[in-house]
């Protein structure tokens, strides 16, 4: 039987960016992996096919309402969204080979197949389709690190030829739809929406909650919607979903609205269901060692990463809070380091930046604004508006806004929430900045470039503090 330092369960940012750390710390170290490609959720239905089409589908957008403004003329403009889909596929091929490499580079083994707990020391590993154990292999230490699955993946009518689709369905259409209906107003949601809308698909988002974005900060929930309503995007929040019928060419969705009881019917191409994201652990056998859940699923973990079986950790998507890869892979950095004798600072999830890659984009680091009425904390706050830049004039990018939240007394920064393109990059000055307790003022006294975008955190940090801008 092979033994090894660490195995991890899964591929994904967590799981193959901790293999490495952990490998480059002395530990000998596995991953087995389900599927036949490496990357996860992330690499190969999330995060990465996700951006290609979004970037692709903001060129083309740009390309039908900006370009002619900068002198830019086309006589004819087209969409190959069949090329569009090719090149997606290309980039997830690539980054799987790239991963393969990393693998190979650091002398990690792979093994593909299904991860089954016989013992709190050793893996069955089980072929996916006879579904019989290939071997086992011993370890002194593992991470789980499955991820998770769209709520909605064991759905009864989950099934594309009856229209209702999930985020992996929808990043593999075979051509653009003339009407999407999506359920779920959150950051999958709305990139989705976003993605079609540009191609000129007719989108209407449904949402349960009064707000898009509900954890979000409210202004940013507001100003997306108002920009998204501007691009004739419909948007129904407060709604309940009564029933949906799929049928072979279209689907219907029947709504109730909860402040007044109005019932609506929309139809389209396909319904999109993006109603959030539950833990994957199917197969584990995690009772049988004695792991424990929570109530929705979660693997219970304390402030190490550790289960309830000491030498056995869990991270990512499968123990919940913000299923982000970016989460996942410091959270498989830490327990990496601390397996290896290392003492890692504990991770600061106030401090972990949430991205949407709308057009613009929304970003956002700590505190909203609601939360700190609610820990009724004396806050100020520095809104600047983006048109106002040099840079957005000469960009032809004018929406949005920077939001500074700081503490009244000490002007320690609390939030930061932007809407902005290039917000996805900027927010990493407030993540910093926030890390280091800086105040306001502190970021209104550092030099920024001009002409950029950065320059509204200046504005909105002299607003903060001192209730004046320079150019307002």
């Amino acid at each position: 039987m092979i033994q090894y330092d660490l195995i991890i369960i899964g591929s994904g940012p967590g799981g193959y960016i901790s293999a490495i750390r952990a490998n480059q710390l002395g530990l000998h170290t596995a991953i087995i992996e389900k599927y036949s490609k490496l990357g996860g959720t992330c690499l190969n239905v999330g995060c990465i096919p996700s951006k290609s089409l979004l970037y692709s589908s903001k060129y083309f957008f740009l390309a039908k309402t900006k370009h002619h403004l900068h002198g830019i003329i086309y006589n004819s403009l087209s969409l190959d969204f069949k090329k569009m889909m090719i090149r997606k596929n290309n980039i997830i091929k690539k980054n799987n080979e790239g991963i393969k490499f990393l693998m190979k580079k650091n002398k990690i083994d792979l093994y593909q197949g299904i991860a089954s707990f016989q013992t709190n020391h050793i893996l069955s590993l089980i072929d996916p389709k006879t579904l019989k154990i290939i071997k086992k292999l011993q370890f002194k230490y593992c991470i789980i690190a499955t991820g998770s699955k769209p709520s909605n993946f064991n759905f009864s009518s989950f099934n594309i030829k009856k229209r209702i689709i999930s985020s992996t369905e929808a990043l593999n259409l075979k051509k653009v739809p003339k009407k999407l209906i999506v359920i779920g107003g959150g950051i999958i949601g709305l990139e989705l929406s976003s993605l079609y809308y540009r191609l000129g698909s007719s989108v209407t988002i449904i949402e349960s909650m009064d707000r898009l974005i509900y954890n979000m900060d409210i202004s940013l929930s507001e100003e997306i919607k108002n920009l998204f309503e501007k691009d004739s995007i419909k948007i129904e929040t407060s709604s309940l979903i009564k029933k949906i019928i799929p049928n072979t060419n279209e689907v219907s969705v029947y709504i109730k609205k909860k402040n007044n009881g109005k019932e609506i019917k929309y139809t389209g191409d396909y319904c999109l269901l993006s109603i959030g994201r539950i833990p994957y652990t199917k197969d584990l056998e995690l009772k049988k060692i004695g792991i424990k859940k929570d109530k929705k699923g979660f693997i219970i973990v304390n402030n190490y990463f550790q289960t309830s079986v000491k030498n056995i950790y869990a991270i990512g998507d499968v123990i919940g809070g913000k299923m982000l890869a970016h989460k996942a892979e410091e959270e498989g950095l830490y327990v990496a380091e601390y397996l290896s004798g290392q003492k890692p600072n504990q991770l600061n999830y106030n401090l972990i930046p949430s991205v949407i890659y709308t057009y613009p984009e929304v970003s956002s680091v700590g505190k909203t604004e609601q939360e700190i009425k609610q820990k009724k904390i004396e806050y100020q706050t520095g809104i600047f508006p983006i048109k106002i830049l040099g840079i957005a004039k000469t960009s032809e990018s004018m929406s949005g806004f920077i939001k500074i939240i700081s503490h009244k007394n000490t002007d320690e920064i609390l939030g930061v929430h932007i809407i902005s393109n290039h917000a996805s990059d900027m927010i990493m000055e407030a993540t910093v900045a926030m890390e280091f307790s800086a105040s306001s003022e502190d970021l209104y006294r550092i030099c920024h470039p001009h002409p950029t975008f950065s320059e509204a955190f200046k504005e909105a940090a002299l607003l903060s503090f001192y209730k004046k801008a320079i150019h307002i």
